[in-house]
């Protein structure tokens, strides 16, 4: 069965970047999603934010890492293995939850802000032998 999870949020905290002893990087976002929905009368109410701890493996969690700040909005694509924990809210002593996912992949939305991209031009480009030069072909057969 194949499960697929996209969520949109806001990085609560700075990513949290570190190395297992075998020397894989792995990296901490906690996003936060907003259920803010327009009411019948046309007015915008706020619904609780769901948290989710997002883990990120290798070389996404090193570009995670580098360029990813404290409350920029990101898009996550989540893989099948997600956890989910619950809990009683010390503050308030209501039920709670939290969400735990891998990502596959993470991008910065660009719905409220722009963003830009860091990839680097290659070194060499290479000549594209399917490309045509002023030379006649002659036919195939």
């Amino acid at each position: 069965m194949l499960f697929n999870l996209t969520f949109e949020g806001n990085l609560a905290d700075e990513p949290e970047l570190r190395v297992t002893p075998s020397g894989k990087a792995v990296c901490k976002l906690r996003v936060g999603h907003n259920t803010r929905r327009r009411s019948n009368g046309g007015e915008w109410t706020n619904g609780p934010t769901m948290w989710v701890t997002v883990t990120c493996w290798e070389s996404l969690a090193e570009r995670c890492a580098e360029h990813l700040r404290k409350g920029d909005t990101v898009i996550v694509e989540a893989r099948d293995d997600l956890s989910v924990w619950a809990y009683q809210s010390p503050n308030s002593d209501k039920p709670a939850g939290q969400l735990q996912v891998t990502a596959g992949n993470v991008a910065v939305s660009m719905r409220f802000a722009g963003a830009q991209s860091a990839r680097t031009a290659k070194a060499e480009q290479v000549e594209d032998p399917w490309a045509a030069d002023n030379r006649e072909l002659e036919p195939a057969f």
